[in-house]
């Protein structure tokens, strides 16, 4: 916005023109000149450690102080001082809070600012974090642990903003917030943490209205996420369902990310992900996964989880595929009851299929176990006859849809 700054009075001055509008658009162009992501972060007039001996334009004197903090950020930064510049920042989001979210009464035009400050925030506590020295350190508490403290700080003024009206509350920063938080615990594997922020994002009622659509986004990809960790497949589908929905179609990183969580889920459910869909965001890791597991091929669905078994520890869904073993085996128990055409199928049937795959190490207990499990979980509905060593299934629906099993 504006022409090219050339000297720390043009940054000043534009700062100054942009926050004085006090408007929520303009603010979101102020908040770029306080982000380490934008490019005025390289001009070297601007990298200053001590940016209040200069002369400045500034009507409000907090941001005064937040914008000279902020150019002491980019001067450590430009040295690779990462924990010092994590610390300076700190005096931003502590100011920011102080002056700004608590004493201005009944306007948020400022919260874009607020957003990016957060963002920031994270971004170089991981900085710090991956400096040696810290690695060095495991009794040095993290920055990025810490950096949650003085969100939560942020998150806390603004949830107290009652009185305002919902356009101008400051409770309008909740979700924005809560993803933040959610990024940081989910780190930090502090997931029992969330329970209270998705509580009030519940309990916000027309306030939810008022998020924006990226935020709302944001947040379900991590609900779904905590959800699958937490087996409520319902819920996760619901939500990354939701999320790949409503991410638009030219994000398609994103959507990704959100189908690496989203294709166990619905494989879980009995909903497999079609090859082209697969094919178009680039995860192919999937594709035998998929084919294994609908034709009950044990041997090759264990084969394709160690094949590509990096790629999903990274991105922790490993032990969720594993479990796919058991929807594996209900698929292939199907086929094989299918053959016999009756409703009494002995263990040696099932056997004799399992070992065709090439699994030698399963004996009959074994397969009686995950029979039994089959039953229990209403994958399968029917009985174990122990005695004469056969599996008697329902003449109605024997296999109902994974989708309807509660």
């Amino acid at each position: 916005m504006g022409s090219p700054l050339r000297s720390l009075n043009d940054y000043f001055r534009r700062l100054n023109d942009l926050l004085s509008a006090e408007n929520w658009e303009l603010s979101e162009e102020a908040a770029k000149l306080l982000s380490i992501s934008d490019s005025h972060v390289h001009m070297k007039f601007l990298q200053l450690e001590k940016a209040e001996d200069e002369r400045r334009l500034y009507l409000n004197n907090s941001f005064d102080e937040i914008a000279c903090l902020h150019l002491a950020v980019i001067y450590h930064l430009s040295k690779e001082h990462f924990e010092n510049a994590f610390n300076t920042h700190v005096q931003v989001v502590q100011l920011f809070n102080k002056e700004i979210l608590q004493k201005e009464k009944d306007q948020n035009w400022f919260l874009p600012v607020l957003y990016t400050l957060c963002t920031d925030l994270r971004l170089l506590a991981r900085s710090a974090d991956n400096k040696p020295s810290r690695l060095r350190d495991p009794e040095k508490s993290s920055c990025y642990e810490q950096s949650a403290t003085y969100i939560m700080e942020c998150y806390r003024t603004c949830v107290a903003d009652v009185r305002a009206e919902i356009h101008a509350s400051k409770k309008m920063a909740m979700l924005n917030l809560t993803n933040q938080l959610f990024r940081i615990y989910f780190r930090i594997n502090k997931l029992n943490l969330l329970k209270p922020l998705i509580r009030a994002i519940d309990n916000s009622g027309p306030l939810y209205q008022t998020f924006s659509m990226a935020d709302k986004v944001t947040y379900k990809y991590y609900l779904g996420r905590k959800a699958m960790f937490d087996s409520d497949l319902s819920l996760s589908e619901e939500s990354l369902s939701y999320a790949f929905r409503n991410c638009p179609s030219h994000c398609a990183r994103n959507k990704r990310l959100i189908l690496i969580y989203l294709v166990p889920v619905k494989m879980f459910l009995g909903h497999m992900p079609s090859v082209d869909l697969l094919k178009r965001y680039q995860l192919q890791q999937f594709a035998t996964v998929v084919e294994s597991v609908k034709d009950g091929n044990l041997k090759k669905l264990d084969e394709t989880l160690m094949e590509n078994e990096r790629f999903f520890v990274e991105c922790g869904i490993f032990l969720m595929l594993e479990k796919l073993k058991i929807i594996a085996f209900r698929n292939l128990f199907k086929k094989v009851t299918r053959i016999y055409g009756t409703n009494q199928i002995s263990y040696e049937a099932f056997m004799c299929a399992i070992r065709w795959l090439g699994i030698e190490d399963m004996d009959e207990d074994e397969l009686e176990c995950i029979l039994a499990n089959l039953i229990v979980e209403k994958k399968i509905k029917g009985y174990l006859s122990h005695m004469h060593k056969k599996l008697v299934i329902s003449k109605q629906n024997p296999f109902p849809a994974l989708s309807t099993i509660p």
